[in-house]
C-alpha cells in the first residue's frame, strides 16, 4: 500500500540510489527495486525473488546480472577511447581483469566472452590463476599479465603460454624473478615478454595505501630497475622488456593521488625509453574506485572523480611527457577489477526477526515501595518537557545507573531493573525527538544505535560481506519493495551467526554515513526483503563457510531478447 505523501523519488534520495547505483538500479512505480541490466531492460527484484521462491530458491540469494558485466566493460573501454581520441593519442587501451577479484567460473567465462569485442585480457597472481587464464582466454589479442610472487613453476607455466601463442607478460616484482624468466625462456626456446613493476613513492589515501611507497610488498626500487635494464642489455635481451607496471592500491578515493602516481609513472617510462628499453605498454594497475556510499567526499568508500576523469588523467599524463621527450605513446593497460564487477552482484536477505527497545504495551507506574530512582524515572516520563531535554538525559542516565548498582548489591529486584530499562528507553525516545542530533551525539555517542531496532537477517556477515566486518567497508543497503511507503523504523542489521560482530552498523544515506538504516514496520505473514548492493568484488571469494551455514544460492540472470534467463 502506497503512502500518499511518499513516492519512489524520495526513496531514491534517502538511500542515495542514483549516486551509488550508477544507472544500474532504480525504483519502479510499484515501489520495487529493479536492475537495469543492459541499459534497456529492467528486472523487478521483488518479482524475481518471488519467481525464484517458486523454484525453492529462497534468501539468502546472490543475484548476478551478467549483462551488467558487459555494460560496465563497455563503459570503461569507451571512456578510455574517448580520452584517447580527444587527446589524439596513438596508443591503444587494453582492459585486463584480475581474476582474484571474483574467481567464480561463470563470472570469468562471461568476462572472457564479453571481452572478446574489446580484447579484454586477464591478470593472474598465482599459479592456479595462471592455469585458469591460459585455459580460458582464447582471444589472440587479449593480454595475460602475471603479477605476484613467482617461483620456477609459475614462470615455466608462463613460457608454456607463450609457446601456445598467447600474449603472456611476466612482470618482475622482485629482483630474483628476472633470472627465473630468462632461464625459463632459454629452456622453452621462446622470446619472453618482460615487464617491470616500479615501486612508487606516491601512495594513495585509501585502505590499500601500502601497495605503494617504501613499505610496498612488491615492486623494484630505482636501483633495482637500473640493474634489471643493465642485466638485460648485458645478455642482449633488452628487446624483451615491453611493459612497465605500477599499482598504488585498490579503491583509490581521491583523484589527486592518481594524478600524482601517473606523473611519477610517466617519468619512469621516459627514463626507461631513454635507457634503450623498448617499452610498449604502460600498465597503470588497479585503483579505479567504486562509489559505495554515493558521496563524492573522497572517503575510503567513495570516489571524488568520474570514470571519464580517471581515463583523461591517465591518458594526458602519458601524452604530456611523451610529447616533451619526443617519444612514442605506449599502449595503456588498466587492471580495474573492482570497478568492472562490483555492480553486477546483489545480495538478497530476508528479515526473520525484530527486537525493539520499547514494548508496545503502555508503561506501568512503579509501586509505592519501588526504589526512589524508579519513581524518578516515572516522574520524568509523565512530566517530560522538550525544553529540558538535555537535563532529562543527564537525570535518567544517572537514575538507570543507580538502579543497576542497586541490583548488583541486592537492593533492587530483576523486575525493578526491567521496569527501569523500559522507562529509560521510552524517555530516550522522546529526548531523541526533542534534541538536535549533533548535540545528542556529543553528549552520548552511539545512542541512536543503542535505540535502534535489531532486524535479524538470514545470512552471515562473515561469509557474504567479509569486508564489512574486516575493514569496515560500506555497502549500500535498502529494501527491495515497499519503497513507495515512508520507512517508519530505524534499525541496524544483525546476522544469525553466534558472533557479536555479525552486524552492519554503517549505511550510506542522503546525509552521509548513518549508524542506522530507515526500514518499515513488519507486516504479519509477509516477508521483508533487503538488498545489499555492489557486492560483486571480493566478497564471495573471501567468504568461507562460517558456522557451517553452507553456500549461499547464487543465481545468474542474463537477458535473452526481451526476456531474461536464469
Amino acid at each position: 500500500m502506497s503512502s500518499n505523501h511518499w513516492h519512489q523519488q524520495q526513496a531514491e534520495a534517502l538511500y542515495q540510489l542514483n549516486q551509488w547505483g550508477n544507472g544500474f538500479f532504480s525504483i519502479n512505480e510499484q515501489g520495487h527495486a529493479e536492475a537495469i541490466t543492459d541499459g534497456l531492460h529492467r528486472i523487478d527484484l521483488k518479482k524475481l525473488c518471488e519467481e525464484l521462491a517458486e523454484q525453492q530458491l529462497k534468501p539468502p540469494l546472490l543475484l548476478r546480472f551478467s549483462d551488467m558485466l558487459k555494460r560496465r566493460m563497455d563503459q570503461i573501454s569507451k571512456r578510455f577511447n574517448i580520452a584517447i581520441n580527444e587527446a589524439e593519442y596513438t596508443g591503444r587501451y587494453y582492459g585486463v581483469y584480475p581474476i582474484k577479484v571474483n574467481q567464480q567460473r561463470q563470472v570469468v567465462e562471461e568476462i572472457v566472452e564479453f571481452g572478446a569485442d574489446y580484447h579484454w585480457g586477464l591478470e593472474a597472481g598465482s599459479k592456479p590463476e595462471l592455469h585458469a587464464t591460459l585455459a580460458m582466454l582464447e582471444d589472440v589479442e587479449g593480454l595475460i599479465i602475471c603479477n605476484g610472487y613467482k617461483d620456477q613453476e609459475f614462470v615455466d607455466l608462463a613460457m608454456i603460454g607463450l609457446k601456445m601463442g598467447k600474449r603472456v607478460f611476466v612482470v618482475v616484482e622482485k629482483p630474483n624473478e628476472l633470472e627465473l624468466i630468462l632461464d625459463a625462456a632459454a629452456r622453452f626456446d621462446v622470446e619472453p615478454l618482460i615487464g617491470l613493476r616500479c615501486r612508487m613513492v606516491t601512495t594513495s589515501n585509501g585502505l590499500w595505501h601500502d601497495s605503494g611507497g617504501d613499505h610496498s610488498k612488491f615492486g623494484l626500487s630505482p636501483t633495482e630497475l637500473l640493474e634489471a635494464v643493465s642485466r638485460l642489455r648485458q645478455l642482449d635481451k633488452l628487446d624483451s622488456l615491453k611493459l612497465l607496471h605500477f599499482h598504488i592500491g585498490s579503491q583509490v578515493p581521491q583523484i589527486r593521488y592518481i594524478k600524482e602516481a601517473m606523473q611519477e609513472a610517466a617519468r619512469y617510462f621516459v627514463e626507461m625509453r631513454q635507457l634503450g628499453a623498448p617499452i610498449e605498454f604502460m600498465d597503470v594497475g588497479g585503483g579505479l574506485g567504486v562509489n559505495y556510499d554515493g558521496n563524492i567526499s573522497g572517503s575510503n568508500s567513495s570516489v571524488d572523480y568520474s570514470l571519464q576523469e580517471y581515463a583523461n588523467d591517465v591518458v594526458l599524463a602519458l601524452k604530456q611527457v611523451c610529447d616533451e621527450s619526443a617519444l612514442p605513446y605506449p599502449h595503456i593497460i588498466s587492471e580495474s577489477g573492482r570497478a568492472l564487477v562490483a555492480h553486477h552482484a546483489v545480495m538478497i536477505v530476508d528479515v526473520i526477526g525484530i527486537t525493539r527497545r520499547i514494548h508496545e504495551t503502555a508503561p506501568q507506574e512503579p509501586q509505592a515501595d519501588s526504589p526512589v530512582q524508579l519513581r524518578q524515572l516515572w516522574e520524568t516520563l509523565i512530566s517530560f518537557d522538550e525544553q529540558q531535554a538535555r537535563e532529562a538525559l543527564h537525570d535518567v542516565t544517572a537514575y538507570r545507573e543507580d538502579i543497576n548498582k542497586l541490583f548488583a548489591l541486592g537492593h533492587a529486584t530483576l523486575s525493578d531493573r526491567a521496569h527501569a530499562d523500559d522507562l529509560y528507553w521510552r524517555i530516550i525516545s522522546r529526548i531523541m525527538t526533542a534534541m538536535d542530533e549533533s548535540e545528542l551525539s556529543q553528549l552520548q555517542p552511539g545512542l541512536s544505535s543503542k535505540m535502534a531496532d535489531r532486524y535479524f537477517c538470514n545470512f552471515s556477515v562473515f561469509q557474504s560481506l567479509p569486508d564489512s566486518w574486516a575493514i569496515n567497508q560500506v555497502f549500500p543497503v535498502m529494501p527491495i519493495h515497499r519503497l513507495d511507503e515512508e520507512p517508519d523504523r530505524q534499525a541496524i542489521l544483525v546476522d544469525i551467526t553466534c558472533d557479536s560482530d555479525g552486524k552492519i552498523e554503517d549505511f550510506p544515506l542522503q546525509n552521509g554515513i548513518s549508524p542506522t538504516l530507515p526500514l518499515h514496520t513488519e507486516r504479519p505473514g509477509e516477508s521483508y526483503l533487503l538488498g545489499i548492493f555492489l557486492t560483486g568484488a571480493y566478497q564471495e571469494i573471501l567468504g568461507d563457510l562460517h558456522n557451517l551455514f553452507g553456500d549461499t544460492h547464487a543465481v545468474h540472470i542474463r537477458m535473452d531478447g526481451d526476456h531474461y534467463e536464469l
